[in-house]
Parts: C-alpha cells; sequence; structure tokens
C-alpha cells in the first residue's frame, strides 16, 4: 500500500527569533511544496531515500546503513527517522517497517520551513498508512520531536504553519488563531544560497539576552507591538502600513546580530525596486528575505532580485496545510 502526503513551506512575516522568548509572531504557509511517498514493507526495516537531495539510507535493528550518500547522510534522514518513531510510538505500531521517500521543492536551510515540512508530511503519512487520521493538534505534537533535533531550540512555528497552513498569529507554542487577510498577499523570496544552522543563530540570541537582559525586555515589547499593529494592517488591507512594519522588523533583527551582509543587499535592492517592505525571515545569517509587493510591481522587484539572488520565488498563501493526497 502506497501512501502520498503533500505539506507546503513557511514564511515568518513578523517575529521570528523573539518568538523563542515569547512574543507573539505572524507567519505563512506558502506555495512551495515537499511530497512524501510511504510504502508499508513486511518486516522491520526502515529505508528512507530523498529523491531531490540523492540519499538513502537504511536504519535495521536501530542501526543506520548507509546506501547513497555515505554516513553523511544520516544528518539528512535522521529528522525523519524521528518523525517515523514518533509517530509510530504514538499509534502503539513500533513493529511495522516502512519504506519512505521524499521529494522537496523547498531549499534545504534557508529559513523556509524545509525540515518541518517534510517531517509533517511524513508523520501525516506514516499515519494515514496505518489508517489512522491524526488531527492536526497531534500532528504538531510528534513534529516538534523532529524539529528538535535540527533546530536545538525550536519555538514551533514553522510545523504548527505547515501543519494548518494559511497565515497565523502564534505565541508560546501555540496557535492563538487562523487570520483572513483582507487583501490577498504576494511576497516575493530572495534565496542568498548561504546556508545556516538556526540552532546556533538561536545560541547567540540566548547570550544576548543573557548579557543585555533588560534591552532584551524592551525589544520583546517593541516586537509585540509591531506584531499586533501588523495583524491589524493584514485585516484591514492596509499593505503600505504592513511593509513599513517589515521594515522595522528587520531594523530590529539586524540590531541584535542574525541578518547578513547578503541579506541586507538582497533587502536594498528590493526596496530600491519598489518593494512595499522587506526583511529577512526565519533564523538569519544568510538564507532567505521576503519583500512585500504590489501586483502591478511584483515583477520588476523580482527582475531586480534575480541579478543579485541565487534564486527566486515568487510566492502566495498555501491555505490548507499538511494534506493526503493517495
Amino acid at each position: 500500500m502506497k501512501t502520498i502526503t503533500l505539506a507546503p513551506a513557511k514564511i515568518i512575516i513578523l517575529g521570528e527569533h523573539f518568538c523563542v522568548h515569547g512574543a507573539p509572531a505572524l507567519s505563512m504557509a506558502i506555495n512551495l511544496y515537499s511530497k512524501v511517498e510511504v510504502e508499508d514493507l513486511n518486516q522491520k526495516k526502515l529505508q528512507i531515500f530523498s529523491e531531490n537531495l540523492n540519499v538513502l539510507g537504511e536504519y535495521v535493528e536501530g542501526k543506520f546503513l548507509p546506501v547513497i550518500g555515505g554516513l553523511e547522510s544520516r544528518k539528512i534522514v535522521e529528522p525523519i527517522r524521528l518523525a517515523v518513531e514518533a509517530t509510530l510510538n504514538m499509534l502503539g505500531e513500533v513493529e511495522k517497517g516502512f519504506k519512505v521517500k521524499v521529494n522537496s521543492k523547498i531549499p534545504v536551510g534557508v529559513g523556509l520551513g524545509s525540515s518541518a515540512s517534510i517531517a509533517v508530511s511524513t508523520i501525516m503519512a506514516i499515519a494515514a498508512n496505518l489508517g489512522f487520521k491524526l488531527s492536526k493538534e497531534e500532528v504538531c505534537k510528534i513534529a516538534f520531536e523532529a524539529e528538535k533535533y535540527v533546530h536545538f531550540k525550536p519555538s514551533g512555528i514553522d510545523h504548527t504553519t505547515i501543519t494548518y497552513g494559511g497565515l497565523i498569529l502564534f505565541k508560546e507554542g501555540k496557535l492563538v488563531k487562523q487570520i483572513q487577510p483582507k487583501k490577498d498577499l504576494t511576497f516575493i523570496v530572495g534565496n542568498t544560497g548561504i546556508r545556516r544552522s538556526t540552532g546556533v543563530l538561536v545560541k547567540e540570541v540566548d547570550k544576548l539576552k543573557e548579557e543585555k537582559r533588560s534591552l532584551m525586555v524592551k525589544m520583546l515589547a517593541d516586537i509585540e507591538k509591531l506584531v499586533f499593529e501588523g495583524l491589524d494592517a493584514l485585516e484591514s488591507g492596509n499593505l503600505k502600513f504592513l511593509g513599513e512594519i517589515l521594515d522595522k522588523n528587520q531594523e530590529m533583527l539586524s540590531n541584535i546580530g542574525v541578518s547578513h551582509w547578503k541579506l541586507e543587499e538582497l533587502i536594498d535592492t528590493a526596496r530600491k525596486a519598489g518593494a512595499l517592505g522587506a526583511k529577512l525571515t526565519g533564523g538569519g545569517g544568510g538564507g532567505c528575505m521576503i519583500c512585500l509587493t504590489e501586483d502591478k510591481d511584483t515583477s520588476r522587484v523580482a527582475e531586480a532580485l534575480k541579478k543579485v539572488s541565487k534564486e527566486i520565488y515568487i510566492v502566495k498563501m498555501d491555505k490548507y496545510g499538511v494534506k493526503v493526497l493517495v
């Protein structure tokens, strides 16, 4: 029996890094996807193949056996193993074996939630293959275990956004509410091509909080104000004001040291080409930036960004989150 699932990528519109420390954040699922195919095996073995990264590994009795990609491939497939095992443990089906095939269109290690998307898609596929229909709350709970391996101290915003889809207000590990923006949103994602570790950057911000506690308290209050102003702008359709808020958030992220000169180049390029606002998204230190555009300006901004980005994506909101296709 084969089961196929699909899960979106995500962008954080406002509040990354600060949400790890209890501040609210706004994030949106976007129309870039990871697809996972699961087939049951008639033996207790887990085989994981990443089609786009060309790695294949097997786990037999807890031992990892690299087939394609050498021992380094374990870093790629280990979060998927954790997602599978956490799902089987929750469902009480620990004696089962599976073949998991991943094909993701989401770039890896650049802040778009690649690992969370694959984990969420895998969890839903394993459960569906066994005849279980998990609630989205249950999917989030399981995905958190896989995300801890990748991100050290995840806020939970990635897998929550990806599981539920749409645009969400997130705070303290939970979805506060799903938001219906008054106007359709168009973002351009610019990829610097510089991979980085979110976990390392989270630790740096932790260190800043310890060394400059009063400054961080003020910044947490400031970002909360910005997030709720952004929420009002989304619900009222004031995209110009939302763009200004993105710019203010970027200034704060630069001040805590998580930006990068290449990110700043892309952000400056987008603004000069007519974007309403621009900022990094995700961990920073490289990775991706996002800019908000009006439809009449999207092509012009995209052409400008193509000259300085490794790649760009013009994205819209995914409304559905993770889903079972077959």
